[in-house]
């Protein structure tokens, strides 16, 4: 009779586990679904201005950005900075997680970013080229349920084994309303907070999109903002502005 109890204990807790999971995952996909999945635009066109802040130093830096919304796959990205003079021209393309091009007209080259560097900062920001890529979480992470009330959720991420990301553990608050990421927590293969990302969603047309984005280095004590201004969405932008052809086209 004990033992049966026992059992029964087990499959009770391991159904609550499946359940939790299961919930877990739904809450991770519908994220993904909105930000990058069915969802999400077909493409945006926007401005974003990115400002820099380490210690007394601020830099600000205007981006034109163009982005496509591929669903089953990783989303493409062209990045061309407009201003100041001294990144004027810069421009970075995403085609796919591994996939990253880099253009530098000081030099008049186009570089491929080697898997190695993708872990590095990006134009001196404190996002790394792995942060600005175009893939979701759920291919790198585990999702579990860790907190929830009516208005938001909080997502333990748990990176898979094998998963080459920078981060062992991410902590996500997710609005349940708009299925949003409102903040993240990230944190270094020691168990350290690392990172964290504060995201202020705005309603576009039917969409949501977050159009402020910061995101704190603890470590370093810096910071970086993006504000993303005059977006246009579906505007069926061809696959030709995301090509390294493009990239090397100097901004008017």
């Amino acid at each position: 009779m004990f033992k049966k109890i026992i059992i029964i204990a087990i499959l009770v807790v391991s159904a609550a586990m499946t359940v939790e999971a299961q919930d877990a995952a739904a809450t991770l996909k519908a994220v993904e679904d909105r930000t990058i999945g069915a969802l999400a635009p077909r493409d945006i066109r926007s401005i974003m201005t990115m400002t820099i802040t380490q210690g007394s130093s601020v830099k600000k830096r205007v981006v034109r950005v163009w982005s496509k919304n591929n669903e089953d796959k990783d989303d493409f990205r062209v990045m061309k900075f407009i201003n100041p003079a001294e990144v004027k021209d810069v421009g970075f393309l995403v085609l796919a997680e591994e996939t990253m091009y880099i253009y530098l007209p000081e030099f008049h080259r186009t570089r491929r970013i080697a898997s190695s560097s993708t872990k590095d900062s990006f134009m001196g920001s404190d996002f790394s080229y792995q942060d600005m890529g175009t893939s979701g979480f759920s291919q790198y992470y585990d999702a579990a349920i860790v907190k929830e009330d009516d208005a938001t959720c909080v997502l333990e991420l748990s990176k898979k084994k094998g998963a080459d990301r920078s981060y062992s553990r991410i902590l996500m608050t997710v609005d349940k309303t708009k299925s949003m990421p409102l903040r993240t927590e990230s944190y270094d293969n020691a168990g350290r907070l690392w990172k964290i990302v504060e995201q202020t969603p705005t309603r576009v047309g039917s969409y949501w999109i977050s159009t402020t984005i910061k995101m704190t280095d603890v470590r370093k004590g810096s910071s970086t903002i993006l504000e993303i201004t005059d977006v246009t969405t579906d505007q069926n932008l061809g696959n030709a502005i995301f090509s390294e052809r493009f990239l090397v086209t100097r901004e008017r």
